[in-house]
């Protein structure tokens, strides 16, 4: 058996795990991998509809000591139950060599005042899991690449193809120093990929102002940014589009604003890929100008999604058409923003 290309050891009678499924261990190294989940995420990632047999299962895990609950509140009133693993999960995971001796169960559970924000992360996980994301938690990330274990950075997201972005969820009502934490943590980013998913339009706008330095930066708000990378997999279905105007190739250009072309039997294009809300392309974009155009004879396809709000002169550069993608072909998806208190 393989979980999530993590080959599985065979269950021998008598041991901790006699009792237990593939799909057991599924749950109890996600609980482990990212700390606390909902019932609702654990019924998405591992049971599709079958909500009766989620909460049978829950249930039985729990009585056998592999994990735990915990209620969720909401205006003091209980809303539901997270689960957390247990001393005796993680010893499971230990006999099938998926966890890390030095965390033990104590070390996992989210202080308290932190679980909404863990459980909000969570769900980017479940909603973008199905669609061949990978998601490399905070604590992880930070460890593995010697960052601050106060650093506002939430892990990793790495696409189909491997490409990966650090990630950020920045708060519409977000502080001023941690807005300022947060600039200055991006800037240290100049070899990596950023992403930053608004939780509101005045955190999008105040960053879309900041001069930002990372390798790309891009920002979407939360909602629409997980529809966008449910459809953006990898750099083949963005390949897919560019092919109704010709056939692409990499190549990166001196201007910095995108590493594609497109050609047609006549005609060479630059690719500039606003799709992700690469906010640094698109600055590099403007020093584009038409006399450098007239210079190098390419025009510019640029894309972007029919809802984006970004502002770019194109009357002063004509050179660049405009190419506006139809977001309803996004798959559609509830809010990811989980309200309790």
């Amino acid at each position: 058996m393989v979980l999530r290309g993590i080959p599985v050891v065979p269950i021998e009678n008598g041991s901790v795990t006699k009792n237990l499924t593939g799909r057991d261990i599924q749950i109890l190294h996600d609980l482990y991998q990212y700390q606390v989940l909902t019932i609702s995420q654990i019924k998405e990632l591992h049971f599709g509809t079958s909500e009766k047999y989620v909460y049978k299962r829950l249930f039985q895990l729990k009585r056998e000591g592999y994990v735990r609950a915990k209620p969720l509140v909401s205006k003091g009133k209980k809303v539901g139950a997270c689960y957390l693993i247990t001393e005796k999960g993680v010893r499971v995971l230990e006999d099938q060599g998926l966890s890390k001796r030095e965390r033990r169960a104590r070390d996992n559970e989210p202080e308290s005042r932190r679980l909404p924000a863990v459980i909000e992360r969570n769900e980017l996980y479940t909603r973008l899991q199905p669609y061949g994301w990978t998601f490399i938690n905070g604590r992880d990330f930070k460890m593995e690449n010697g960052y601050n274990r106060g650093s506002l950075m939430k892990g990793a997201l790495v696409r189909q193809d491997g490409k990966e972005y650090v990630l950020y969820i920045a708060e519409d009502n977000m502080r001023e120093q941690t807005f300022k934490k947060l600039c200055i943590e991006i800037n240290l980013l100049r070899d990596r990929n950023v992403l930053v998913l608004c939780k509101g339009e005045s955190i999008y706008n105040a960053l879309y102002k900041e001069t930002l330095l990372a390798k790309e930066v891009n920002l979407l708000p939360i909602n629409f940014g997980v529809r966008v990378m449910q459809w953006y997999l990898s750099k083949d279905v963005f390949d897919q589009v560019l092919r109704e105007h010709g056939e692409p190739r990499e190549e990166e250009n001196r201007f910095a604003f995108g590493d594609q072309v497109v050609e047609d039997e006549s005609t060479s294009y630059y690719v500039m890929d606003f799709l992700m809300g690469n906010k640094k392309a698109l600055y590099f974009l403007t020093k584009y100008s038409y006399d450098v155009y007239q210079r190098t004879g390419k025009k510019v396809l640029f894309y972007y999604w029919d809802v984006q709000e970004f502002e770019f002169p194109f009357k002063t550069y004509p050179h660049v058409i405009p190419v506006a993608m139809d977001s309803s072909i996004l798959p559609e998806c509830r809010s990811i923003v989980i309200k309790f208190t």
